[in-house]
């Protein structure tokens, strides 16, 4: 079998679906919105983040006015979870490991009814509502970094109402993911997402660009091929020396293209 040296044509374009990489500005008004987040029984979210500052809202949703919401702050440098099911008490818990360093952290949510496990890094706390009701009630969408400005002034749509005081977060987050599925992002003001410089994009020396906002890899310059470049190319014109036995007892050679 022969490979040919001949490099993937210019059309060697394709398109990726990369971790979404998010930047988030610290603005007033900055939010970005994701599908609801039915957090309601036995769930996990989680994402990875960077930030130096102290103070910032994370994550939060809620039941629309009602009982029921999750809010996950940064305060004075630590994770702050807190959550209420059936209007009972709120729930808190607070990490001791500080997240304000410009280093990466990973941070996980884990939902078992009445239980709340915060994970940040190797870190493991958990903590328990005193409510009647072991099931949360989920009907807004999850937001992340802050809340939209019609939120914050309509006190009654806020379960959790001192939640519209938080200052937005300022920082990355990257990797987010429910339930092991990446969501995808809804809609979203004051913030910037750059998925070409989330890492492994495009490999093997491949050029990420973005076209009609989704990224695409080019890979004609690499020698590889497919959505990042990780395929070794095996191009067209590819030529298999084939032996046949002709009908005279010889050995015909011939190239099938």
């Amino acid at each position: 079998v022969f490979f040919s040296s001949f490099p993937p044509s210019s059309s060697s374009f394709f398109s990726v679906h990369p971790t979404l990489r998010m930047e988030f500005t610290g603005a007033e008004g900055q939010w970005a919105r994701f599908p609801m987040w039915n957090a309601c029984c036995e769930s996990e979210m989680s994402f990875n983040m960077k930030t130096k500052s102290s103070h910032g809202l994370l994550v939060y949703f809620d039941d629309e006015g009602f009982c029921d919401f999750l809010e996950l702050l940064i305060h004075n440098g630590r994770i702050s979870l807190r959550f209420s099911i059936f209007c009972a008490e709120p729930a808190t818990v607070l990490s001791d490991t500080a997240v304000n360093d410009s280093r990466w952290h990973a941070v996980t949510v884990r939902r078992n009814f009445k239980n709340t496990t915060l994970v940040v890094d190797d870190e493991i706390k958990w903590v328990e509502v005193k409510s009647k009701r072991r099931d949360m009630t989920v009907f807004s969408p999850m937001f992340l970094g802050g809340i939209p400005p019609e939120l914050r002034s309509v006190a009654l749509r806020l379960t959790s109402a001192s939640i519209k005081d938080q200052v937005p977060y300022k920082g990355w987050i990257t990797n987010l993911k429910v339930n092991d599925s990446e969501p995808a992002i809804v809609s979203s003001d004051g913030i910037t997402s750059d998925v070409c410089e989330a890492d492994h994009v495009c490999l093997n020396g491949g050029v990420c660009s973005i076209v009609n906002d989704q990224p695409i890899c080019n890979c004609s310059e690499t020698g590889f091929q497919g959505k990042d470049c990780s395929e070794v190319y095996i191009p067209e014109q590819l030529q298999v020396l084939r032996v046949q036995k002709s009908i005279f007892g010889g050995i015909t050679l011939f190239f099938n293209h």
